[in-house]
């Protein structure tokens, strides 16, 4: 009866690890694409530079879970980045976390982005956690020492004649 009931552990035990492994990589340390989600609340537009303002009423929306709702930039006649350093999708995740990526939606793809971090909901959000990259209709950013509870979509680049749109944000 010792033995069979060690047997029994020592297979529950391996079954466990192996469960764990692919539940957050493959074993080797690695993370794998489908980590423990963040949830993530859209509270605000970011822009230091000023202007009339990025639809700050509207930030709810990249996170609601509805696809037909958006956070939308405004409509900039020239590109962006010929007169403002940025402007920002402000995300707070209620309290201090680590997430490894961040997944951007839009049904306005073409805009240039990164994602920052910053002590207060009002910035500076000046520690860059991900790579620059062009947004497409799915874009995950992956992100690097990202300990913190504000986050910023950082968006540097908007073609002349339109707008950023963020259908929907989620973390893992």
């Amino acid at each position: 009866p010792v033995a069979a009931l060690a047997a029994i552990l020592a297979v529950a035990a391996l079954a466990a690890i192996g469960a764990m492994a692919l539940r957050d990589g493959d074993g080797d340390g690695s993370t794998a694409a489908t980590g423990p989600q963040v949830r993530l609340a859209g509270i605000g537009a970011y822009d230091p530079d000023g202007g009339d303002g990025e639809h700050d009423a509207e930030a709810p929306l990249a996170t609601d879970g509805d696809p037909g709702t958006f956070w939308r930039s405004s409509r900039y006649n020239s590109n962006l980045s010929s007169f403002k350093s940025g402007v920002g999708l402000v995300l707070d995740a209620k309290r201090e976390v680590e997430p490894k990526a961040i997944t951007l939606t839009s049904t306005a793809p073409g805009f240039t982005a990164e994602i920052r971090t910053g002590g207060s909901r009002s910035g500076p959000f000046e520690n860059r956690v991900s790579d620059s990259q062009t947004v497409g209709e799915r874009t995950t950013f992956q992100l690097n020492d990202a300990t913190a509870r504000y986050f910023v979509v950082w968006i540097t680049e908007i073609p002349a004649d339109t707008r950023a749109e963020i259908t929907e944000v989620t973390a893992r």
